[in-house]
């Protein structure tokens, strides 16, 4: 009898081995694209930028899942082939393979990267800071993405909230200079505009830029991305470590914009020791807390108005160590300020919301860029001053100066 029940299982026990090894897995497919807008067009940290693309090429070696990433490149054609803008798709499969082949070694060149590319769309030449240009552009990404998540990485000159490059940099990148003309450049507010056109939020904004993380800034985008990654002063010409970081990107949770902040901060703290010129701050902002965070800013603004008609910014954190004095002081110190040397419990709690990951270095070569750390929140603010007028009639223009108060204000001198 146990034989005959054996035989009788002993089938249905290898057919079931068999469904095991025979039944393919189902495929994984990609759920985030990482779409990276390169203007670079002349500009005196184009090499930089380019080299960027074969660093987020490295960095997609990490991947154990599908992951797709666009890159939209707008060059002088000095280093690309084309001479005009155009769109690359890199596929990777999450087991080595990026677009069909085995990924090349980690020396690869830009050059033997970008060979590897799909182009998939090309442009006449173009000026990328235009609203219309930008937001066909990444209309154009977004179809060739299949995912449900999209996240924006940007880079390129610029001057965070203000409306012109008024900076000399060589060593440092900021968002939205097209050519070697400073009036090729793009407003914030446009920025906002031009992403908010292509009729979808998205998932992340990552600027690989100078000066971006100012509340200002973070203000007129709040609209535009769920959460927005800054510095708030320059970023060395090197940018984001994307070799060993983008892979956080790719997870889509505030868990992993919080990793790729403090692969950033470790990256600059490892080539400060290494004895190469490094510092940095950077800020994971939520962008749903922006227009709660301008309220509280508004509340502490319209309470010590007589106190600010007349403020001396004097030893309080700068953040503009290349010439960008005056664009940016800390936020959290100024609130501080004018409660007698500590924030209110609510507007801390506040800013504990709407700032979801800071980190700076505290020592840093040059030693003038190193960062208070007591005194940083994450981000800047434009506190007006007399001898700025040209910058006081724009700060006029944008959202964040009525959300923030700053308009109930009469200063001392003419505003």
């Amino acid at each position: 009898m146990k034989k005959f029940f054996l035989l009788l299982t002993l089938p249905f026990l290898l057919a079931g081995c068999n469904d095991d090894n025979d039944t393919p897995k189902p495929e994984q497919k990609a759920d985030m694209t990482v779409m990276a807008y390169l203007v670079a067009d002349a500009s005196s940290i184009e090499d930089d930028i380019w080299t960027n693309i074969a660093a987020m090429y490295d960095g997609l070696a990490d991947m154990t899942k599908p992951a797709t990433l666009l890159v939209y490149w707008d060059g002088s054609g000095s280093y690309d082939e084309w001479g005009h803008p155009v769109i690359l798709r890199y596929e990777c499969d999450g087991r080595g393979n990026i677009n069909g082949q085995k990924q090349l070694l980690e020396d690869a060149t830009v050059e033997e990267v970008v060979a590897l590319a799909e182009v998939v769309k090309e442009y006449p030449s173009q000026l990328s800071v235009e609203k219309g240009v930008m937001t066909q552009v990444l209309k154009d990404m977004i179809s060739f993405s299949s995912t449900s998540k999209i996240g924006l990485i940007a880079a390129s000159h610029g001057s965070a909230w203000t409306n012109s490059i008024y900076m000399s940099r060589s060593l440092t990148r900021s968002f939205g200079q097209d050519g070697k003309g400073t009036d090729n450049t793009m407003l914030i507010k446009d920025m906002a505009d031009a992403m908010k056109a292509t009729g979808r939020k998205f998932d992340f904004l990552l600027f690989d830029a100078c000066f971006m993380g100012t509340a200002e800034v973070c203000y007129d985008l709040k609209d535009a991305a769920d959460y927005q990654i800054a510095s708030v002063m320059e970023v060395p010409a090197y940018g984001f470590p994307y070799e060993n970081s983008i892979k956080y990107l790719y997870e889509g949770t505030v868990e992993g914009y919080k990793n790729i902040c403090q692969a950033y901060i470790d990256f600059y703290k490892q080539r400060y020791e290494n004895g190469r010129q490094a510092w940095g701050t950077i800020a994971l902002v939520d962008s749903k807390e922006m227009l709660n965070l301008a309220n509280a800013t508004k509340s502490e603004i319209v309470k010590h108005k007589d106190a600010l008609a007349d403020f001396d910014v004097d030893d309080m954190q700068e953040y503009g160590k290349q010439g960008g004095s005056d664009i940016a002081y800390d936020l959290g110190e100024l609130v501080s300020r004018l409660n007698g040397g500590s924030i209110p419990q609510a507007f801390a709690a506040q800013l504990d919301k709407t700032v979801l990951y800071k980190g700076c270095l505290e020592i840093a070569s040059p030693p003038s860029y190193a960062v208070d750390a007591a005194n940083y929140c994450g981000l800047g603010i434009y506190i007006p001053m007399e001898y700025r007028d040209e910058w006081n009639q724009f700060f006029k223009t944008i959202d964040w100066y009525t959300a923030a108060g700053w308009n109930e204000v009469t200063f001392s001198w003419d505003f």
